[in-house]
C-alpha cells in the first residue's frame, strides 16, 4: 500500500491496535499523540509519531494530513474535541479536492463509537441487533467521586455519528464503526477495572456484551479503509465477534479465576449510584462487515482463552511499573 493513514489517539488501547493493523497491511501509518513518552512505542512498531500538545492543533498537521487519504478518529467521542477533528477532516478533504472539483482525490474519514450507543438491546431477547436498528441510548450517571465530564453522553455520541455520516460530500467520504467491548493484548479499561475492582456483581448478573479482540477489530478497520469508497462511504458498521457474549457473571468468573483470586463473587442489588449502561445488554449482529467486507474474526472468544489475556494484561501493567 502507497496510502498513507493519519490516526487520532495512536496511543490508546484501540488507536494503538488500529495502528498497528494498519502497518500490517502495508499503509504509511502517522500517529498523532499528546505525550512525547508514548513515541518510542510508535516508532518501535514503524509509526510515524506526531506529538502535540493538544490534538486541535490544526497548524502542526495540515500538511501531513493532507498527504492521507484515510483519516481515523480513535480518540472516542467527546463532545468538544470530535467536532473539531471532523472539521479538520472536512479542511483537510478541501485542500486535497480543490474544493470537491476533483472528488476522486476525497479522503476516507472513519469515526471511532461504541455499541453502547445502543442502548439496551435487551428488547431483541438473544437476538444482535444490527444497523438498522435505530439506537435508544440511555442516560448515564457517574459513579461516586466521578464528575460529570466522566460519563459519555450517549444520545450527544448517537448524533454526532449521524453528523459524521451526513457529512459524506466530495471533498469527504464517511464511515462509523461501533466495536464491541475490546479484549486482548494490553487489555482496555475492561480489563483495568474487572482485575482491580472488588469481586462483587451488583444487579443483574445475566447481562450481555458483543466482544472482539483488539486484532480482529484492527483488521475490520483494514477492510473498512480498502473497500471501494462507494462500498463504505456515509455506511455505518458493528464490528464483534458473532456469539462472543458471555454472561457478565461468566466473565467475572472467569477472569477472578485467571487472576487466582480465592474470595467469592459478593452479589449486591443494584442501586441508585450505578450508571445505567452497566445493567443492561448490547449484543451487536456484525454480519454486515462479514457480508459486504469480507471481514472475518478469527480469536475463538474472550472467555474461552482468558488465562492467555490476563497474562498479557499484568505483563503490561509490569513493564509499565518497572518503567516508573
Amino acid at each position: 500500500m502507497s496510502s498513507s493513514v493519519f490516526i487520532y489517539g495512536a496511543s490508546g488501547y484501540i488507536g494503538l491496535g488500529v495502528a498497528l493493523g494498519m502497518r500490517r497491511a502495508g499503509y504509511r501509518v502517522y500517529g498523532m499523540i499528546r505525550n512525547e513518552k508514548h513515541s518510542a512505542t510508535l516508532i518501535q512498531n514503524e509509526i510515524e509519531p506526531i506529538v502535540a500538545s493538544s490534538f486541535e492543533d490544526v497548524e502542526q498537521i495540515a500538511d501531513i494530513l493532507a498527504s492521507c487519504s484515510i483519516i481515523i478518529d480513535a480518540v472516542g467521542f467527546n463532545e468538544k474535541l470530535s467536532p473539531k477533528i471532523l472539521e479538520t477532516a472536512l479542511r483537510t478533504g478541501n485542500k486535497r479536492t480543490n474544493d470537491g472539483k476533483i472528488s476522486h482525490y476525497a479522503p476516507l474519514f472513519v469515526f471511532t463509537s461504541g455499541i453502547m450507543t445502543y442502548g439496551d438491546t435487551s428488547a431483541t431477547g438473544r437476538r444482535p441487533v444490527d444497523e438498522v436498528i435505530k439506537p435508544k441510548p440511555q442516560p448515564t450517571k457517574p459513579r461516586a467521586g466521578a464528575s460529570a465530564s466522566d460519563v459519555t453522553n450517549l444520545k450527544e455520541r448517537e448524533d454526532f455519528e449521524n453528523r459524521v455520516l451526513a457529512s459524506s460530500c466530495a471533498s469527504l467520504k464517511t464511515t462509523v464503526i461501533r466495536p464491541g467491548f475490546v479484549y486482548g493484548g494490553q487489555g482496555g479499561f475492561v480489563a483495568d477495572l474487572f482485575y482491580t475492582e472488588p469481586l462483587v456483581i451488583q444487579g443483574r448478573r445475566d447481562m450481555r456484551w458483543s466482544w472482539v479482540h483488539v486484532d480482529d477489530l484492527a483488521e475490520g478497520y483494514v477492510a473498512v479503509v480498502r473497500a471501494p469508497r462507494s462500498v463504505v462511504d456515509g455506511e455505518l458498521y458493528n464490528l464483534a465477534a458473532p456469539n462472543d457474549n458471555p454472561t457478565y457473571e461468566e466473565l467475572r468468573t472467569a477472569m477472578a479465576k485467571a487472576q487466582g483470586r480465592k474470595e467469592k463473587i459478593e452479589y449486591k442489588a443494584a442501586d441508585g449510584d450505578a450508571p445505567s449502561r452497566w445493567d443492561t445488554d448490547s449484543i451487536i449482529n456484525p454480519a454486515k462487515a462479514m457480508n459486504e467486507l469480507g471481514w472475518r474474526p478469527r480469536h475463538v472468544g474472550f472467555v474461552e482463552e482468558i488465562d492467555t489475556y490476563y497474562k498479557a494484561w499484568a505483563a503490561h501493567k509490569a513493564a509499565q511499573s518497572a518503567a516508573k
